[in-house]
């Protein structure tokens, strides 16, 4: 046994004391995590994801992050959630049940689709007090890196304020939504408060690498009208500012991977022009 596996076979007791260390095998790293690395792996027969928070989300410093209310979701059995069987919800680290089926990013949906999966999502979620701040968060992350100027005074002028509010995922990055035989799977609650609903539209959107010319069109999809322009610029500002100061305080921590540093870049191009 090598001692990642070790490691990770004590992650898994330690969250299933109960479980039969004999009976645990087949560890397999799954790509696509960005804040936490997940693991496929087998017991008594049954495949299980275990998660387990790396850098900025391996503690619950920021108040963005609210495993507490993330652990509530789960325990409401609402359709479209995976299985969890154990949570630590001071550390992040969680095993849920294998939810067979294909990622959003492996999938070419279409527009009218993921409007569809949104709104549902929308209809089903529980209600929360918790109100969502990307800006907020955007900052927190800036705090713990050297960000260029322009960069931190677009993140202290900005003010979070949508002109409606419902409880949102708040994270549809392509990786966290699953296709299988069931329908819709959608994971990694951390995030979950009260927001403008189109900001989970533009997270879905440009996650599914959207031409920026279509978002109106899915906006009037999911609203059945016209959604003033300033709105979808204030959710494109707020949702790119998170992204690029995310991955800001990953690089400064040392998490540098190449992905990482691509996002940073992205994001910085997309706030120049949204913002120019």
């Amino acid at each position: 046994m090598t001692t990642a596996t070790a490691s990770l076979r004590d992650h898994v007791l330690r969250l299933r004391p109960d479980w039969d260390p004999a009976a645990l095998s087949g560890f397999l790293y799954l790509e696509g995590g960005y804040s936490n690395d997940n693991y496929r792996f087998e017991y008594g027969g049954e495949h299980y994801v275990l998660r387990a928070p790396r850098g900025s989300n391996s503690g619950q410093t920021h108040a963005f992050i609210d495993r507490a209310l993330e652990a509530r979701v789960y325990a409401s059995r609402l359709p479209g959630l995976p299985a969890v069987i154990a949570e630590d919800t001071a550390t992040g680290h969680m095993i849920s049940r294998w939810v067979p089926g294909r990622l959003l990013a492996d999938i070419d949906a279409e527009p009218g689709v993921l409007i569809d999966y949104l709104r549902a999502l929308h209809r089903t979620m529980p209600a929360v007090a918790r109100r969502y701040d990307p800006v907020a968060q955007a900052r927190a992350h800036l705090a713990a890196a050297a960000p260029p100027t322009w960069l931190a005074r677009l993140a202290d002028r900005t003010r979070w304020a949508p002109p409606a509010w419902t409880t949102c995922h708040n994270d549809l990055n392509p990786w966290n939504v699953i296709l299988g035989a069931d329908g819709w799977t959608t994971l990694d609650w951390e995030w979950i408060g009260q927001n403008d609903p189109l900001f989970d539209l533009v997270v879905l959107h440009q996650g599914a690498g959207a031409p920026a010319a279509d978002l109106p069109g899915w906006a009037r999809g999911y609203l059945g009208a016209d959604a003033a322009p300033e709105r979808l610029q204030a959710c494109q500002v707020g949702f790119w500012l998170r992204e690029t100061a995310w991955a800001m305080a990953e690089i400064a921590a040392g998490n540098d991977r190449p992905e990482i540093v691509e996002q940073s870049r992205l994001g910085a191009a997309a706030l120049q022009a949204l913002t120019a």
